[in-house]
């Protein structure tokens, strides 16, 4: 069955280049990640920071559109993707949302050349203004229907198919408008394990790892307007201390559309931590919107792996101390190999295990 009807619409505008790069990046992240969306008070609807206020707002399903030239004849706009609504609070006269991503809209249906989603553009804002007493707000829960499809719900473990042809079609929309023209979009894909399936967001929009695992990250791009001149690079960055990148962390575009993967590896680690992982274009090029996606990934501390050190430090301590305990009544090969045997089990529980297979 098809997800339910969203009740919260975000649009994010061209007004700054930040909001901008929130659609990229909003576009960009894998499902179950959090994004973050801020608005002046004024601009989101009383109703909506009412429901702030009693936290009605969690767990609400929204839409994500890109708008822009809101004030002449011709506005532009493209619904992005479906979300829910993770947290919400107010803060002095701001209002800030976290956002968790899910799928992609389907705009099988939708205008794809620029001069007819202007004309849907102006058509759609003027009943959005129209429902929300003459007011325009760019976060609202009082909104016409967008008509657009969303796939069906995943099962636990499903894949979903065609999440690669939703999101380009709304990259290839959302290229038609000079502020994405020379824009590279991204797509990453859920992280998996390297022996296993999908690794799942929590609740906080953070990846979990343990210092044993490490997860594949695969990254699709696409522009509109590809050439050859100057440098593009696709880059993936962490903290470099408690997450490294294990694989070639940079990739020199050649194509308009492409994928590459890459490989991340947790530091063995004594406590647990946080890091962070992005993944973005540089093309050093300040009239045009670069997208920078990213999300935190806590790093664990290996539970198996600190009981098993837990425990040969005790054997091999216990085996060390055990010829004093014997005495001397005991043959002297016997308290040497319990000795033996002790100091090996403490060297692989401080040296092997406690280091990592380095």
């Amino acid at each position: 069955m098809p997800g339910p009807r969203p009740s919260v619409l975000f649009l994010s505008s061209d007004a700054r280049r930040r909001y901008a790069e929130d659609i990229l990046a909003a576009l960009a992240l894998p499902r179950g990640a959090v994004i973050q969306f801020r608005y002046e008070s004024k601009y989101v609807v009383p109703s909506l920071q009412a429901s702030i206020a009693n936290m009605s707002v969690i767990g609400r399903r929204a839409v994500v559109a890109y708008v822009a030239d809101v004030e002449t004849a011709a506005p532009f706009l493209v619904p992005v993707r479906f979300a829910s609504v993770a947290d919400a609070e107010c803060a002095a006269d701001m209002v800030v949302f976290r956002l968790r991503m899910a799928e992609y809209t389907d705009l099988d249906d939708y205008p794809l050349t620029e001069d007819d989603i202007r004309t849907e553009g102006r058509r759609y804002l003027d009943r959005l203004i129209e429902v929300n007493d003459d007011r325009y707000y760019p976060a609202t829960g009082r909104f016409p229907d967008l008509h657009i499809r969303d796939e069906p719900q995943r099962r636990p473990g499903e894949e979903t198919r065609d999440d690669p042809q939703h999101w380009l079609g709304v990259a290839r929309r959302l290229a038609r408008h000079p502020t994405f023209r020379d824009s590279y979009f991204i797509r990453i894909d859920e992280p998996v394990l390297d022996r296993g399936g999908p690794v799942p967001f929590d609740e906080q929009g953070r990846l979990t790892l343990s210092d044993r695992q490490a997860a594949k990250l695969r990254v699709s791009f696409f522009t509109q307007s590809y050439s050859d001149e100057g440098e593009k690079v696709l880059s993936c960055a962490t903290d470099g201390t408690f997450l490294k990148i294990s694989s070639d962390d940079s990739y020199d575009v050649e194509l308009g559309y492409d994928s590459v993967e890459f490989w991340l590896q947790p530091v063995i680690t004594t406590f647990d931590a946080l890091a962070r992982v992005s993944v973005g274009f540089s093309q050093e090029r300040p009239d045009v919107p670069e997208v920078n996606a990213g999300f935190p990934v806590l790093v664990r501390r290996s539970r198996t792996r600190m009981l098993t050190r837990v425990t040969f430090s005790a054997a091999g301590a216990f085996l060390v101390a055990l010829p004093a305990i014997l005495g001397t009544g005991f043959p002297m090969y016997v308290r040497v190999l319990f000795a033996i045997m002790g100091a090996a089990l403490l060297s692989v529980s401080t040296v092997v295990i406690a280091r990592g297979d380095r």
